[in-house]
C-alpha cells in the first residue's frame, strides 16, 4: 500500500492491476479516510474509485462483518461465489443494468445471460429482473465484497 498526495490525478495513468482509492482535496487526514474507503471497493472491473462517486454506497463501509455476513441476501452471495462464472455474470449484469449490455461485456449470447441469471436468481432467492431485486443483489455483492476475510 502508498500514498500519493497529488491535487490532480488521472486514473489512467495507474498501471494495470494497481488498486486505488482516491479521497478528496482538502485535510490530508480527511482525504487519507475516504481514500481507504474507497480502496475497499475497487475490484478488477473497477481497479480506481473516487469516494466522492461512492455516494450512499459509502455507508455500506461501516456496516459490521457480523452483521453483514448474517444478512440473508450476503450469505446468499456467499454460496453463489463459489461459483466464480456466476459471480461475475451477477456483477457485469448488475453494474450494466441490462441483460442485453452484460450479454455484451461478458461475450455471451443473451439467452444464455438469461438462463445464467434465471439460475442465479433462484439461488438468490431475488427475482434480478425486478429493479429491487437488482438492487438487493447489487447491496449484497458489494457488501460481500467488503468483508473482511
Amino acid at each position: 500500500m502508498g500514498v500519493i498526495l497529488a491535487t490532480t490525478v488521472d486514473p489512467a495513468r495507474f498501471p494495470a492491476g494497481v488498486r486505488a482509492g482516491i479521497g478528496a482535496a482538502g485535510s490530508p487526514d480527511r482525504s487519507w479516510r475516504e481514500a481507504r474507503t474507497a480502496l475497499r471497493f475497487t475490484t478488477s472491473r473497477g481497479p480506481v474509485v473516487h469516494f466522492d462517486d461512492l455516494g450512499a454506497l459509502a455507508l455500506l463501509a461501516h456496516v459490521p462483518d457480523d452483521v453483514a455476513r448474517d444478512n440473508a441476501d450476503v450469505s446468499a452471495i456467499a454460496r453463489v461465489a463459489g461459483n466464480p462464472e456466476d459471480l461475475e455474470t451477477l456483477d457485469v449484469y448488475c453494474a450494466a443494468g441490462s441483460l442485453r449490455r452484460a450479454a455484451e461485456l461478458l461475450h455471451l449470447h443473451h439467452s444464455s445471460v438469461a438462463r445464467r441469471l434465471e439460475q442465479i436468481g433462484k439461488a438468490l432467492d431475488i427475482d434480478l429482473t425486478d429493479p429491487t431485486g437488482l438492487t438487493r443483489a447489487r447491496l449484497a455483492l458489494t457488501s460481500w465484497w467488503l468483508l473482511d476475510d
